[in-house]
């Protein structure tokens, strides 16, 4: 886990020791295996936030990070991220991200954005689940398509049962768009919570939401 405090501080009331285990929690809820327990953690701020007592029992690694730009410290994640995949050379992890992706940050409109994007992309191509955690709502459909999910981190860190974000139909010019972002899994979910029939190919899901975008659930004809 790669953590931006700055970006997304610890919840007001909650202890290390919660959110720890909040984290754990949703990770083992959503089915990812988190190595029998074993879950490290890299925080990135400006300035210590962890005693060392907590530090030592999590297996927390607080890096120090003072001034520069947003995407230096982005970037030093995504390097350290690199450099363990490395040493370690996993078949297959878990790796999440909690930092502010969301269309308010200054970084998401960057070129250091779509930069960042390519590399979470090789990550997912090498059979990694990419998560990224983040504070808004608003995820785009190329963040989408660079992770295995995308949650809201307040949900995640003061719930351990963090909302799966989605992009909003205005992000999809066509139901083939939805396919290849969502896929057959998230369809299934956006169409079931909708209560709206799930069944059928990959192609009439995709069709059956995508009617969303122009015309409103209750003037759908019931099917």
């Amino acid at each position: 886990i790669y953590w931006n405090l700055e970006d997304c501080p610890i919840p007001e009331g909650l202890n290390p020791d919660l959110i720890y285990e909040n984290i754990k929690s949703a990770l083992e809820s959503k089915g990812y295996d988190v190595g029998g327990g074993d879950m490290s953690i890299n925080a990135y701020a400006d300035k210590k936030t962890f005693p060392d007592e907590l530090l030592d029992r999590y297996g927390i690694n607080q890096v120090q990070f003072r001034g520069g730009r947003k995407a230096d410290r982005e970037f030093q994640m995504l390097w350290d991220c690199l450099l363990w995949r490395v040493d370690n050379h996993p078949e297959e992890a878990n790796i999440m991200f909690i930092l502010n992706l969301s269309d308010e940050s200054e970084f998401i409109n960057s070129p250091d954005h779509h930069e960042f994007l390519k590399i979470l992309v090789s990550l997912k191509l090498r059979d990694h689940n990419v998560i990224i955690a983040q504070p808004g709502e608003v995820v785009t459909s190329e963040l989408l398509l660079a992770t295995s999910s995308v949650w809201l981190s307040t949900s995640l860190l003061s719930e351990g049962n963090p909302l799966v974000l989605t992009p909003s139909f205005d992000c999809f010019d066509s139901a083939e768009d939805m396919e290849k972002v969502l896929g057959m899994d998230r369809l299934m979910i956006e169409l079931r919570s909708r209560g709206m029939k799930c069944g059928g190919t990959l192609q009439e899901c995709a069709a059956r939401l995508f009617l969303l975008k122009s015309t409103p659930l209750d003037k759908l004809p019931k099917q």
